[in-house]
C-alpha cells in the first residue's frame, strides 16, 4: 500500500491526517505490557456506575458493589465445590494460539460485575435474593433486568479494549499495522451494534421498572428438578434454531435490531430454573424457537447446548464436570469454542451425547403459545 500524503486522510479511517496519525508509527516504540494492564485497570475503575435509570440515580449509594448475575448464595453456592466453581475462559497467550480453558474460581469472584450501587442491588433484586424464585412477572423480569445490565456493562467495557486494541500496532511493520487495524475496527464495529441494540432493550426494561408494567416481557421457565450443573446469564441474537437451521438473519444496519432472548440459569431452594425471556416486539424467532422445542419434546440437555452455545461466560459444577467422560467434556470445549473461536454451526445444537443434565419437570410460557 502506498502512504498517503502527509495531509491526506490516515489510510486506517482514524479522521485524522496521516502526519498526525500512523506516519513513521514503526518508529515509535512498542506499547509495553504493563502500559496495556495499567490502561485496563483504569478501564474498570472509570467503568463503575450504577445502571439503573437516570430517573432512580438520586437514589443511590456512593458505593459501587461487586454485583453477582448468578446469586452466589442460593445458585453458585449451590454446585460449588469447597466454595470453588469451574469457569468457562479463552487463553490467549502470544506464544500460542488462543485455547479454551476450564479452571476454578471461588464464588465470591464468580460472575461479579462493578454495575450496581450497594442501595439498588439490595433493594431491587430483595424480590428474588431474599425469598424463593417464583414464576411471576416480577421474579422474571427481575431476572431479566440484571442479565442485561451486565451485558450492556461488558459491551461499554469491550469498546474501550477495542480502542485500546488500535494503539497496538506501534513500532510495528506497515503489513502488521495493517491487520491490526482491521481486526480492531471489525471487533469494534460489531460490539457498536450489539451495543447499540442492548442499549434500546435496556431502555424498554427502565421503562418496565419505573412504571411496574411487565406486560412487555415475555418468557418462558423451565423447572429443573434439581440445580443446573451449568450456570449462567446473557442475551443472544439467536441464528439458528432447534432444528439446526437459520432462525433470523442478522443485519448490519444499526436501524435493524434483530429478535434478542435472555437466558439465565440458575436454582433456588432446591430446584434449577432456566429462564428465556425477550421483548414481545420479538416474539417471532422466539416463540419459534420455544414452539419447536415442545413439539420435538425436546429434554434439559438440549437446554444445555443451548445454553453452552450461546452464553459467553458460564459456571460449571466441578462434581457433575468430573463425572462427564473425556468425550462428553471435549464435546463441551467444542461447542464453547463455536461463537467464541469461530462461527456457531446451527446443526450443533443437535446434542448426540447425554450430559445428564436434570430433567424438566414444568415448562410455562407467558404468554402461552
Amino acid at each position: 500500500m502506498k502512504a498517503p500524503g502527509r495531509n491526506e486522510p490516515c489510510w486506517c479511517n482514524s479522521g485524522k491526517k496521516y502526519k498526525h496519525c500512523h506516519r513513521d508509527i514503526e518508529s515509535k516504540p512498542p506499547v509495553e505490557f504493563h502500559a496495556v494492564i495499567q490502561a485496563l485497570k483504569s478501564f474498570e475503575k472509570s467503568m463503575k456506575k450504577c445502571s439503573v435509570p437516570i430517573s432512580l440515580l438520586h437514589e443511590c449509594s456512593s458505593k459501587i458493589i461487586n454485583a453477582h448475575t448468578v446469586s452466589k448464595s442460593s445458585s453458585l453456592k449451590a454446585i460449588s465445590k469447597d466454595g470453588h466453581v469451574l469457569e468457562t475462559s479463552v487463553d490467549s497467550k502470544t506464544s500460542a494460539a488462543s485455547k479454551i480453558v476450564i479452571k476454578e474460581i471461588g464464588i465470591n469472584k464468580a460472575s461479579v460485575f462493578s454495575g450496581f450501587c450497594s442501595v439498588h442491588d439490595k433493594n431491587l433484586f430483595a424480590p428474588i435474593e431474599d425469598g424463593p424464585f417464583r414464576v411471576i412477572p416480577l421474579h422474571c423480569f427481575l431476572v431479566t433486568y440484571r442479565g442485561i445490565s451486565k451485558e450492556f456493562f461488558s459491551k461499554n467495557y469491550a469498546s474501550k479494549v477495542f480502542e485500546l486494541m488500535k494503539t497496538l500496532d506501534r513500532g510495528k511493520s506497515l503489513h502488521h499495522q495493517i491487520a491490526i487495524q482491521a481486526e480492531a475496527g471489525r471487533l469494534g464495529t460489531n460490539n457498536d451494534l450489539t451495543t447499540n441494540d442492548l442499549k434500546y432493550i435496556k431502555s424498554k426494561l427502565d421503562d418496565m421498572l419505573i412504571s411496574n408494567d411487565y406486560s412487555g416481557l415475555n418468557y418462558a421457565v423451565f423447572t429443573l428438578d434439581s440445580p443446573p450443573p451449568i450456570m449462567g446469564s446473557a442475551i443472544v441474537g439467536p441464528t439458528f434454531d432447534f432444528n439446526g437451521n437459520e432462525a433470523q438473519k442478522i443485519s448490519s444496519s444499526p436501524s435493524q435490531i434483530p429478535d434478542y432472548m435472555a437466558i439465565n440459569s440458575f436454582s433456588s431452594e432446591g430446584d434449577g430454573y432456566v429462564v428465556l425471556s425477550w421483548l414481545s416486539e420479538h416474539s417471532k424467532t422466539c416463540n419459534k424457537l420455544m414452539a419447536q422445542f415442545l413439539e420435538k419434546k425436546l429434554t434439559a440437555d438440549s437446554l444445555a447446548v443451548f445454553m453452552i452455545l450461546l452464553i459467553e461466560n458460564f459456571y460449571i459444577s466441578p462434581s457433575w464436570w468430573r463425572s462427564l467422560d473425556d468425550e462428553t467434556q471435549s464435546l463441551i470445549i467444542s461447542l464453547y469454542a463455536q461463537g467464541v473461536e469461530d462461527d456457531t454451526y446451527g446443526d450443533s445444537i443437535e446434542n448426540r451425547r447425554p450430559l445428564n443434565f436434570p430433567s424438566i419437570k414444568n415448562i410455562l410460557m407467558s404468554p402461552m403459545i
